[in-house]
């Protein structure tokens, strides 16, 4: 079991959140609205149900379909920002993101802990893709144009130590994409009537999983910001889709929905089934 503090504040000061009979459970620190695993399951059982999820295999090819759409959203945003230059997506997975960044324009590198989906999508995406993680792969100061963490930074051990590296890696001015649930949705959507509704069961959330991090809008700027990046856009975009016609098009209305009421007011990026944040690298 492994205790740990907030990622963003670095102190204990927390409520329980979650507790489901086991030795782990999830808290919320006081000060930045972060819920995250301690004590937490241990890495090898975590990195297990990693692979076992996202390896190349069936159930990593399911994910890497049912992802197409918001991928394509994702990166017509970001070329709205930079058209060209080195990208590194860490957590490529299988490197679906690499088909919207073709060469020669782009010059392609990944992270990914799994070696199966690396070495995949290295002899896909003709790309560079080291197997294990950020700071294992030891790139070379200033180096990227872009980096993006998509739908991954709930997994990784130690975020902060993960974005000083990217700081590290990325040219001053340079740009890192992150995307994640938006955290109220996420907590509806996993617990009680509506995940009832859609999964059959009350809850899909459990202590000792591999998620150990759901950030708040809020905690997540201020741990941004601590790692010498500033936001430069945030937007709303879909979810992974499903074989439901039905659910897909509900999903597809309520994102509509949440992005004009984003408009309105910031406060409902929580709400956000999944968005997209931009930050700039400050020199």
């Amino acid at each position: 079991m492994e205790y740990i503090n907030c990622p963003v504040c670095e102190t204990d000061d927390h409520v329980v959140w979650m507790e489901d009979g086991k030795p782990t459970r999830y808290v919320r620190c006081r000060t930045c609205g972060t819920i995250y695993a301690s004590p937490r399951a241990s890495q090898e059982s975590r990195y297990a149900w990693l692979d076992m999820t996202f390896g190349y295999g069936e159930k990593a090819f399911q994910n890497s379909k049912s992802r197409q759409a918001t991928l394509a959203q994702e990166a017509a945003i970001l070329k709205e920002h930079i058209t060209k230059g080195q990208l590194l997506d860490i957590g490529c997975d299988l490197g679906d993101l690499f088909t919207w960044f073709p060469n020669p324009s782009w010059h392609r590198f990944g992270v990914e802990l799994l070696p199966s989906a690396a070495a995949y999508a290295s002899k896909t995406y003709n790309a560079q893709v080291f197997a294990g993680t950020v700071q294992q792969a030891n790139f070379p100061d200033a180096f990227f144009d872009l980096v993006t963490m998509i739908d991954m930074l709930y997994y990784v051990d130690d975020p902060r130590a993960d974005l000083e590296e990217v700081k590290r890696v990325i040219k001053p001015g340079g740009l890192l994409a992150i995307e994640l649930a938006g955290q109220t949705y996420q907590f509806l959507r996993s617990r009680g009537l509506l995940c009832w509704l859609l999964d059959h069961h009350w809850t899909r959330l459990s202590t000792d999983s591999s998620y150990l991090y759901w950030f708040s809008p809020e905690g997540l700027e201020k741990l941004l910001n601590q790692c010498g990046f500033r936001i430069a856009g945030v937007y709303i975009v879909g979810s992974p889709t499903s074989s439901s016609s039905l659910r897909n098009h509900l999903a597809e209305a309520y994102r509509i929905l949440i992005s004009d009421m984003f408009h309105v007011s910031h406060r409902f990026l929580t709400w956000a089934p999944k968005y997209l944040l931009i930050a700039e690298s400050e020199a």
